[in-house]
């Protein structure tokens, strides 16, 4: 859901951007009013659905190719985007930072409804690790990669929003194309207008691909798991990529860019993208401290419930404007307290040496600090975004309880009893034969050799494809 609404959020912006390459003031005038459809959801976006189609083409034909498409549209963004940041601090005024209403007009809460709304942009980071099976040395790669472009990424977002408000004042700007038409009425460049609509476009490009590629991974994955339909994990044998997974929420996308406005989209990604990050902290904390058949969970589930249930107080405490500063601290004061009682009370549990993944430095703090800062998040959000999301998650648990919990569950029952059937394999360089009854039962690294020892009427491949189908 975050993916395909985010990239169709994406997708209906760069209409806008588009129309002011052609000095259109009005982003609406490039699409269709449907008079016979709901207000929100009537305003056609064709241009937007163009694009979606192009990029799935893309994203269908090779992995590569979009990869190097994708590194010389980001160099030629990234020197655009230095381009108007020049321009903000050469030609604005530092008077637009505190006019008209102040420096912060809406306050601290003004500051956190913001941020909720702008936590979207970081989706792009989880794709990343999407990629992992096409990267060299994964375990140092993608951590290098997904921190060092976070740091370059949020030093140039913060630049690009003080070059804008140095350029107009606030209220001022224009939402659907921001940089663009605060190049044309600030400094008159009608050539610079055009030039940042063509970037803004370049980028938006370059942000969907991305955000396609990790989408179909994150479905191929899932069915994988059989999760979903295992005809969303075959890979193409002559493209080497899931196609099937990429045409289906490419239409997906498109549908949803096709009618629904960006105000609607932006609430749904907010939400998704905020819940989505506080599950992550919650169960990574359940990981560190619960291992099946050694310890007991429900410890570990109070201590969580507890969080989650003084963050949502001081969360409507803050909403309610009552008491802000005394409210964070004591909520603050209990966070901090539980989280030593806890890391007293409840040892981590041990992983063999293979599973370093779950390791994180500051545990719990680090999780407990996300939690609390995601609900108070969540707490800036519409009601009718809860709504929607709501409606969606109803839609998927009961998906779920229907299909993936029965399929994965028989998936691995016929796994479990196909791996039965495995009696010998024999490890190289240290020449050991080992009589096993489940081969995944063995602890094996990445470089081990399996040999097939062969017997009468078996043949050595499909004795091999079977040890692959349990990696």
């Amino acid at each position: 859901m975050e993916y395909v609404i985010s990239n169709a959020m994406v997708a209906r912006s760069f209409t806008s951007y588009l129309a002011t390459i052609y000095g259109v003031s009005d982003s609406n005038s490039w699409r269709i009013e449907a008079h016979g459809l709901s207000p929100g959801y009537n305003m056609l976006d064709l241009p937007a659905v163009a694009l979606i189609a192009v990029l799935t083409i893309c994203i269908s034909y090779s992995t590569k190719v979009s990869c190097r498409v994708n590194l010389v549209i980001t160099i030629f963004h990234v020197a655009l985007m230095g381009f108007v940041v020049a321009i903000g601090f050469a030609k604005g005024s530092v008077r637009n930072l505190i006019q008209p209403d102040g420096f912060a007009p809406f306050g601290a809460k003004g500051v956190w409804n913001g941020a909720a709304l702008v936590y979207f942009s970081y989706i792009g980071y989880d794709a990343v690790s999407t990629m992992a099976e096409e990267v060299r040395l994964p375990s140092k790669a993608m951590p290098r990669g997904i921190a060092g472009s976070l740091v370059v990424v949020t030093c140039l977002y913060c630049l690009m929003a003080t070059s804008l408000v140095l350029l107009l004042p606030y209220t001022q700007i224009d939402m659907t194309a921001p940089f663009a038409t605060a190049l044309r009425e600030k400094t008159g460049w009608e050539w610079a207008s055009i030039m940042v609509g063509i970037g803004a476009c370049i980028g938006i490009v370059s942000s969907l691909l991305v955000a396609m590629l990790g989408q179909a991974r994150y479905f191929c994955v899932i069915a994988r798991a059989h999760l979903l339909p295992s005809w969303f994990a075959q890979i193409h044998p002559r493209t080497k990529t899931p196609l099937n997974a990429s045409i289906v929420l490419g239409a997906c996308t498109s549908v949803v860019a096709l009618f629904t406005e960006m105000r609607i989209l932006l609430d749904l990604i907010a939400i998704g993208t905020v819940f989505v990050f506080y599950m992550v902290a919650n169960a990574l904390i359940f990981k560190q401290h619960v291992k099946r058949g050694e310890t007991s969970p429900w410890l570990t589930l109070c201590f969580l419930l507890c969080i989650s249930s003084i963050a949502i107080g001081v969360t409507t405490y803050w909403q309610m404007g009552k008491g802000k500063v005394t409210a964070l601290a004591l909520g603050l004061t209990a966070g901090i307290v539980l989280s030593l009682i806890f890391k007293a009370l409840v040892p981590r549990v041990s992983y063999p040496s293979t599973e370093k993944e779950w390791h994180a430095p500051l545990m719990p703090y680090l999780a407990v600090s996300s939690i609390y800062l995601n609900v108070c998040l969540m707490g800036s959000i519409s009601i009718e975004a809860f709504a929607r999301f709501a409606i969606w998650s109803f839609v998927a648990v009961i998906f779920y309880l229907i299909f993936s919990l029965h399929c994965s569950h028989d998936h691995a029952t016929s796994l479990l009893q196909t791996t039965k059937k495995c009696t010998q394999v024999e490890f190289r360089p240290e020449k050991q034969t080992l009589h096993v009854v489940n081969i995944a039962d063995l602890q094996m690294s990445k470089a081990t050799t399996i040999m097939c020892i062969g017997s009468k009427g078996a043949a050595p491949t499909s004795f091999l494809a079977r040890i692959e189908s349990v990696s």
